[in-house]
Formats: C-alpha cells, structure tokens, sequence
C-alpha cells in the first residue's frame, strides 16, 4: 500500500510539521541576516510599506546593507512579520529612488554606486541647495542663522564621531532649506541626498570631516553677512568636494561601483552578476 497506508489526519499532520519546520527555520534565519530590521509590532503607525521602505532605505544608507547585496523577500517578510505585499511595494519605491535594482528572474539588489549617478545628484543638489542660500543670504532670516550657528557648534563638538556628525550634517542641510518651505524642491533633495549618502558614509574620514565643518561655517558665514553670490559658490565647491573624495574611493574598493558599460556596445548592460552578494543564511 506505500506510504498512502498512513491515515489521513497522520499525513495532515506530518505536513503539518514538516512546513512549520521551515517557517520556523525561515524566521531564525530572517533574525540573523535582517536583525537590524525591527518587528512590525514594534514599527509605528502608519502605511506598513512606508515603514519597511524607511527601514531598508536606513539600513541601505547606512551600509547595513551594502552594494550588491541581494535582498530575501521572503526572509525580510519573516523577519518584520508581513505579507509580501508591503516589502514588494517598499521594493519599488526604492528602485525609483535608485536604491535598489530589481533583475527580472533574478531577484533585487542593492544597486551599486555610480559614478554618472552621483555626478548628476551632485548637479541637482548644487543647482537647488545653491540657490537655497542665495535666497537665504538675501533674507537673512534671524531665527535660522541662529540654528545654523548652533550647528556648527555642535559639529566641532563632535567632529571625531562619524555617525553623530553625520546627523548633524544632515540637519545642517535641512536648515537651510526649512525656511524655503519648498515641498517639491526638498523631495528632489532628499531623493538625491539618500543616494550621495551611502557613498559620504563611505569617505567622511575625519580630514573630510574636519574640513566639511569649515565649508560649513564659510557658508553660514556669507548667508549672515548677506552675500548671495559668494554664498553660492561656496555651497557649490562644498557639494563637489565629494567627487575627489569618490575617486579615491574607488581606486581602492573598485567592487562598490558600477562597471562603465564597453564603449562600443549601446546595449544596455546590467551589473556584473559574479558581484552580487547574499546576506549570510546561517
């Protein structure tokens, strides 16, 4: 008789186990690999796909997830405890933001750095932030030159502490942008900024850091004064300091960056496949 010899609800049974086996299996593993993804029970309210966005957008940003990496949708469902419909959705959001790359019948990667891409950020960033302080230098507005003194302040105090400085830089730009009150133009910031910070995460070392400080304060320095031109320039030359900071970079870690597609060809070309990474299953 084989094995259908076995009762009906032994064999529903052992299926049973056998699945919650690999669910648990899953779960254990989605803990290791993702732990810096937080349970859904402990996300805040609101759309759940926004939420799993910001976290892998966090977790991109910060390098937890780095170039290359190929993302398990299926281990990230474990680990915050969600359908797939959510992390699908925060998927494709973060592929419009050029974060990741999703490769029809191959999964979705963490997309690599590129050379063009940050270029053409750097360009945005230059032409928005740029005109941001020229309209500042020309107000003056006392309450947020206030806040950028105070920020400098605070950068020098921290300036051996990567991570609060990096904070700190980000509320440095954010300051300057508040009283614009520019909705549209500080989304087109922010998209480009979340792509330019993998790779300042990569060279703030701390001659960068020291320097960036100075930038810093020569900036808010023309705004106080109320010079608009030189203001702008002085953003402008603070913005493309991270093109030879990404050069040096990459003549040492050549394997976070996209390799330029053959001159000859105009087909489109897809990252180098040997580069892609998985997270660690064990």
């Amino acid at each position: 008789m084989g094995r259908f010899a076995m009762p009906l609800c032994r064999r529903i049974q052992c299926w049973y186990n056998h699945t919650n086996r690999q669910t648990t299996d899953r779960m254990d593993t989605a803990q290791t690999s993702y732990s810096f993804l937080a349970p859904a029970t402990e996300l805040a309210r609101g759309s759940m796909a926004a939420q799993v966005a910001t976290q892998l957008r966090q977790a991109i940003i910060a390098l937890k997830l780095p170039p290359g990496t190929m993302l398990d949708k299926a281990q990230i469902c474990a680990r915050l405890g969600v359908s797939r419909s959510p992390v699908a959705e925060a998927f494709a959001r973060l592929e419009a933001e050029g974060l990741l790359e999703i490769l029809p019948q191959r999964g979705t990667v963490v997309s690599f750095l590129s050379f063009a891409e940050v270029r053409e950020y750097i360009f945005i960033r230059k032409a928005l932030e740029g005109e941001a302080v020229r309209v500042l230098a020309a107000r003056r507005p006392g309450e947020t030159i206030e806040a950028l003194h105070a920020n400098i302040a605070a950068q020098r105090a921290v300036a051996e502490d990567r991570d609060a400085f990096h904070k700190l830089d980000l509320q440095f730009h954010e300051l300057l942008l508040i009283p614009l009150d520019y909705k549209r133009m500080k989304a087109m910031v922010d998209t480009a900024r979340n792509n330019l910070d993998r790779a300042r995460q990569m060279t703030n070392t701390m001659r960068r850091i020291a320097l960036g400080i100075e930038e810093h304060a020569e900036i808010v320095d023309l705004v106080a004064a109320g010079k608009p031109d030189p203001a702008a320039r002085a953003m402008r030359r603070h913005l493309d300091g991270m093109i030879s900071e990404l050069e040096a970079l990459a003549a040492q870690r050549p394997e976070l960056f996209v390799r330029p597609a053959p001159r000859r060809s105009s087909l489109p070309v897809i990252r180098h496949l040997a580069t892609i990474r998985r997270l660690p299953s064990t």
